[in-house]
């Protein structure tokens, strides 16, 4: 036998403040932001337009506070930024069902939270600490001809002042960790999106069709923080930037039944940007392998108003991963879900 006790206070004076040693961080942190922002569209012919707009972002980020471990007078931290950001895109219509597009425009990511917090003592902020900005220009042709459908686009990513680690010295000679801007990354593409439809019979039709990225995203002028001592990475991979992935499928579709066959593919990736090959003792880097998936799709109209519709994913039950998180939830692996069917049933009113 089992005899337990419960004891209830009722009361109104309930305190979770901490005496000793005191709470770790009492921070403020405030961001003040105005912007602007104006766009035209210029019909030059009744077949070539171009769009252009610029936004102008004003703000500043201030930090302040206390942190039991870390000096005072070295810890706030104010943050000004002021960008004009433009953008213009450009249309060429060949005809009603094609036409060429291409565009260019900037923008900017802000420091945040966790950007200039140190995390111990040994953790330092860079005080002239940057926004990171960048811009993105692509160029495409898309259209339709008879049962084909095609978006072929090639694009370019700039990204300037990413936010990293360095390794440094205190005035004692202590190893610290800098918080500061590492250097620039580009990352070039091309996308590719096409459909063919085929009608067998009055009954039976069937569509192929494929949405696929091509990748190739490196690192330029950057440097990071490697055990004790700073590493140049100009020229490795910027991790978890796989060089293909590739969604494709078949459709079969018959009276009221339509069976989707869909097969994806992700290549391998990095997890650091040293590019490690082996995994850590903790998982937290090394190679993300590639994986491939299928899954099914079955639907069936019942009557006009009701369908069922059964799904299997990664039916071939396959093991994989696709991040190696340094951070939460803890260093190691993500693995992802195994076999798994559902079904759902429409039904409109």
């Amino acid at each position: 036998m089992y005899i337990t006790n419960i004891f209830r206070y009722n009361g109104s004076d309930y305190d979770l403040t901490l005496v000793t040693p005191g709470w770790g961080r009492d921070l403020y942190f405030k961001t003040g932001n105005n912007a602007l922002f104006a766009e035209n569209r210029w019909l030059l012919t009744e077949r070539f337009s171009i769009n252009t707009g610029a936004r102008v972002e004003i703000g500043k980020t201030n930090m302040s506070g206390v942190i039991t471990y870390y000096p005072d007078e070295v810890l706030p931290n104010t943050i000004k930024h002021k960008f004009p950001l433009f953008g213009v895109s450009a249309q060429y219509d060949v005809n009603r069902n094609m036409n060429f597009y291409a565009g260019w425009s900037e923008a900017y990511r802000p420091v945040i939270f966790k950007d200039i917090i140190p995390a111990s003592v040994y953790e330092s902020t860079d005080k002239n600490l940057k926004d990171a900005n960048g811009y993105n220009t692509e160029i495409g042709f898309r259209g339709k001809w008879k049962s084909l459908k095609w978006d072929v686009t090639g694009f370019h990513l700039q990204y300037n002042k990413r936010m990293g680690t360095l390794a440094g010295t205190d005035a004692n000679g202590n190893i610290t960790v800098f918080r500061t801007n590492i250097g620039d990354s580009e990352t070039n593409g091309l996308e590719l999106f096409l459909q063919e439809d085929f009608l067998l019979s009055e009954r039976l039709s069937l569509s192929l069709f494929t949405s696929t990225s091509l990748m190739k995203a490196k690192y330029q002028d950057a440097t990071i923080k490697s055990g004790n001592t700073n590493v140049s990475i100009d020229g490795k991979k910027v991790e978890s930037v796989p060089s293909c992935i590739t969604r494709n499928g078949v459709i079969f579709k018959y009276d009221s039944v339509s069976l989707l066959v869909f097969y994806s593919y992700t290549s391998k990736s990095f997890a650091d940007a040293l590019n490690t090959v082996e995994p850590s003792a903790n998982g937290a880097v090394g190679i993300v392998p590639s994986y491939q998936l299928f899954d099914l799709n079955i639907g069936i109209r019942l009557l006009d108003k009701i369908k069922l519709q059964l799904n299997g994913n990664n039916i071939f039950n396959a093991h994989y991963f696709t991040k190696r998180p340094q951070f939460y939830p803890g260093p190691g692996i993500w693995p992802s879900d195994g076999r798994t069917f559902s079904g759902t049933v429409i039904i409109k009113i």
